[in-house]
């Protein structure tokens, strides 16, 4: 009989592909991935127009954290100009909806974030200690 798998949605910046990386790359055979980024916003774009774009990347979104058993959040700061509100939004709706929410940060700071920290469950300063806690978890 097969090992039952959690499901685990990516949030995090949309430039930010290499935590993505790491998690299917180490963790990938341990957990159902649902990951926003498997279409680019260039890819959706030139298939809808402005308008279509974003509202079929966040419903869709939405109907991937709905089909998820927990939501990995990377929060970090961005270069001056840049934000992560979709990020933060996904932490939002993920909480809302009674699913597991796991920070991973460098920043201490973040992590601590009253916002932050009351709409997750941990936090952690790596993936590698975020996927493990969970596999330990099962």
């Amino acid at each position: 009989m097969e090992k039952l798998k959690f499901t685990l949605y990516l949030a995090g910046p949309w430039r930010d592909l290499e935590y993505r990386k790491v998690v299917k790359e180490k963790y990938g055979d341990n957990f159902i991935l649902l990951d926003p980024m498997v279409l680019t916003f260039e890819e959706v774009y030139n298939d809808l127009g402005k308008e279509l774009h974003d509202i079929y990347l966040i419903r869709r979104d939405k109907k991937m954290i709905d089909q998820c058993d927990i939501v990995i959040a990377k929060v970090e700061y961005l270069p001056p100009g840049q934000i992560i509100i979709g990020t933060i939004m996904e932490i939002m709706y993920a909480h809302t909806r009674g699913i597991p929410v796991f920070l991973v940060s460098s920043s201490e700071e973040l992590l601590k974030n009253p916002w932050l920290h009351f709409h997750s469950r941990k936090g952690f300063y790596t993936i590698e200690e975020c996927c493990n806690y969970i596999l330990t978890k099962k």
